[in-house]
């Protein structure tokens, strides 16, 4: 069996690799967006005025 090679191998391995590249990028964006909204205020203000929103006023 060694040195024979799978047929749908390297196609595999690019997609592999082409999703796990995707994911280490998505997750290096929400980890920096995540990061930026905690340095506004808090969980509380994770979607604040930096964005452009008016916060509602509870009365």
């Amino acid at each position: 069996m060694e040195g024979r090679s799978v047929p749908g191998a390297p196609v595999s391995h690019f997609f592999s690799v082409l999703l796990l590249l995707t994911n280490l990028m998505l997750t290096l964006c929400f980890g920096v967006a995540a990061w930026r909204v905690s340095d506004e205020g808090g969980a509380g203000n994770a979607i604040g005025t930096a964005y452009g929103w008016m916060q509602i006023s509870a009365n």
